[in-house]
């Protein structure tokens, strides 16, 4: 038994055009079953996986997500310092060894620098630990670029697998990077001296040895 595709060509207005007869379970035009070109591509289209819809996503579901999840950055960043696998287990969101660990973190703190030499825009805030001690610099980043994909990998409910292949993940992850910026550039107008309230994504394969550098992504 061979399922195939046969053509023939029919009349449309006037015009000869090719139609697709599609012989399911026997390789005989008794057999065909004919079929638009439109329903050809549905045909072809099954078991693809071309992923969720980015606006709809980051909109409906990243934004609450973030917002609800954050934990305070200078707890996450603290818990980093002492174990990084530790730290991951306990506050991350990783798919495998092959993404970095993502942190929503909550930056509360005062902006004391803003740096727009490069369009890595960034907004430097200090926060201050509920304990006390010395302040946790965040520098978060405004646009109108930003790096990575945090955003998409520190989200649960976006899999590798939802996607056919690595190049569509890929795009699905900028257009999410677009999002992110867009909504920034828009709403979170930050100037220094002023206080913030911000879930952001913070992204590391290992202990801070550096700039702590997050994507915001929902503010108050």
């Amino acid at each position: 038994m061979v399922d195939s595709i046969c053509t023939v060509v029919r009349s449309q207005g006037g015009r000869a055009a090719k139609s697709w007869l599609v012989v399911l379970g026997v390789a005989s035009l008794a057999g065909c079953h004919v079929v638009t070109d439109q329903e050809l591509a549905a045909i072809r289209a099954q078991g693809q996986h071309h992923g969720p819809d980015p606006v709809a996503m980051f909109n409906e579901q990243m934004i609450p997500y973030a917002d609800k999840n954050a934990k305070p950055a200078a707890q996450v960043i603290g818990a980093l310092s002492q174990n990084f696998d530790d730290a991951c287990k306990q506050y991350g969101v990783r798919q495998s060894s092959a993404f970095p660990c993502n942190f929503w973190i909550r930056v509360q703190g005062k902006v004391t620098r803003i740096d727009t030499t490069s369009r890595v825009g960034r907004a430097y805030v200090d926060v201050t630990p509920a304990s006390g001690g010395e302040p946790v610099h965040v520098a978060l980043e405004t646009g109108p670029v930003v790096i990575g994909t945090g955003v998409r990998d520190g989200f649960p409910g976006v899999k590798y697998g939802d996607f056919d292949d690595q190049s569509k993940f890929a795009v699905f992850g900028q257009a999410i990077n677009k999002l992110v910026v867009a909504r920034a550039q828009e709403s979170l107008k930050l100037k220094v001296g002023q206080t913030v309230d911000v879930a952001a994504v913070y992204s590391s394969w290992s202990e801070p040895a550096g700039e702590i550098r997050a994507i915001p992504v929902a503010w108050k």
